[in-house]
């Protein structure tokens, strides 16, 4: 017995909501990454970061030096799913450590009132 999956259409409220959601999120995330990003994340955020698992709590305390060590990020791609109240997004580019290294980042964001915060986020240098 096989059950047909049928695609949302890409005019679907929550797809384009989630597009938009995602957009704005990545544009000010990798923008203020030096200054600003421990914003978004909670101590019960997950990180993955180049595949050492973390609470939101560990990672804050390592992301000051991170935040020296990448001067700047280059998105080449980014695409975000809508995940039930959440949003998946996608990342994809190259940030600059010294010399410029490709990267993929995964995030699962929740948005509350004006504020997103992270729920899940894996990064890796690739």
């Amino acid at each position: 017995m096989s059950q047909s999956v049928q695609a949302l259409p890409l005019t679907e409220p929550r797809i384009t909501q989630s597009l938009s959601h995602g957009e704005k999120f990545v544009d000010q995330y990798y923008k203020t990454f030096t200054k600003t990003s421990s914003k978004y994340y909670t101590p019960s955020s997950r990180v993955i970061w180049n595949g050492t698992a973390m609470s939101g709590d560990q990672f804050l305390q390592i992301l000051p030096d991170l935040q020296q060590t990448m001067s700047s990020f280059d998105v080449h791609a980014f695409d975000a799913h809508p995940m039930g109240n959440m949003t998946l997004v996608n990342v994809s580019g190259v940030v600059k450590m010294g010399e410029r290294v490709q990267f993929a980042q995964t995030f699962v964001v929740q948005k509350t009132g004006t504020m997103t915060y992270i729920v899940s986020d894996c990064f890796r240098l690739v």
